[in-house]
């Protein structure tokens, strides 16, 4: 019955918004006073003010992403565990944020007082890097060195796919993907490359842990290294655990985070011994 609902709900959405759509293709194709549907929605972005933990954060919500919406209402309660520990920072240290998304660790890490000295923000995704980019700006922060790129085993070019967020396209399916290619380079590269270590790093890139850590074998052993927050599935944590377990870490907290079809994904912070 449930998914009969569903099917039905999902149908009626694209009558209803397949024919806004097309109508709005139509208008814009056959006339010039299109251009004030762009002029209005060119003015339109919510820019809330977050308040996590007592500090305040500016961030963008466009109107398209309900993800960043979802995730601006729960920013304090989501993953607490994860802002626990960038609360027991070292003074003057510095932060790896890989998967940093829109920002919602680097942002509370950089705009807190006495946060890291540096950080280091990494993402592959088009939008997401964008925005992150954005709400950089807006809030006038200047310790975060933001790289577009993806975080890897190797230096090489890797295809990457992320979701389509607009609805109802003529042709595309409701949650269809668009891929492109990027570059990877290793943590251990990048560290060579720039000159820059990190004390702790977070990981959260949705499937890729394994390579990242498979390029950050020097990084792991660098006795400077104090932590790691990794969020793993169940078929990722036996080789994820093995290799913090080989390089001298123990596991210091851990938090089953939700379950999608059969896989089950946690949060893990590995701390050295």
């Amino acid at each position: 019955m449930l998914a009969n609902n569903r099917r039905s709900s999902r149908t009626w959405e694209n009558i209803i918004f397949g024919t806004i759509n097309s109508f709005l293709s139509l208008l814009v194709e056959k006339t010039k006073f299109s251009k004030r549907i762009f002029d209005f929605y060119g003015r339109v972005l919510p820019v809330p003010n977050a308040i996590v933990r007592g500090v305040p954060i500016k961030v963008i919500v466009p109107l398209n992403q309900i993800g960043i919406y979802n995730t601006f209402k729960s920013w304090e309660e989501r993953e607490p565990e994860v802002l626990d520990w960038i609360d027991g920072f070292a003074k003057d240290c510095t932060f790896f944020d890989v998967g940093a998304s829109f920002g919602t660790e680097t942002l509370y890490a950089a705009l807190k007082n006495e946060g890291p000295k540096k950080i280091v923000s990494f993402d592959l995704s088009l939008e997401a890097s964008y925005y992150l980019a954005y709400n950089i700006h807006l809030n006038n922060i200047h310790k975060v060195e933001q790289y577009y790129l993806a975080l890897s085993g190797k230096l090489g070019l890797q295809l990457f796919s992320e979701p389509f967020q607009y609805y109802y396209v003529k042709g595309m399916d409701k949650y269809d993907y668009v891929s492109y290619n990027t570059i990877s380079i290793s943590m251990d590269k990048f560290i060579e490359m720039t000159q820059i270590f990190p004390d702790y790093i977070k990981i959260d890139v949705d499937g890729a842990e394994q390579k990242i850590i498979s390029g950050m074998s020097k990084t792991v052993q660098n006795e400077r290294l104090r932590s790691v927050v990794i969020e793993v599935s169940d078929r990722s944590e036996p080789a994820i655990t093995d290799f913090f377990h080989q390089a001298g870490f123990i596991i210091e907290f851990e938090r089953r985070l939700a379950e999608e079809g059969e896989t089950i994904f946690k949060n893990i912070i590995f701390t050295r011994k």
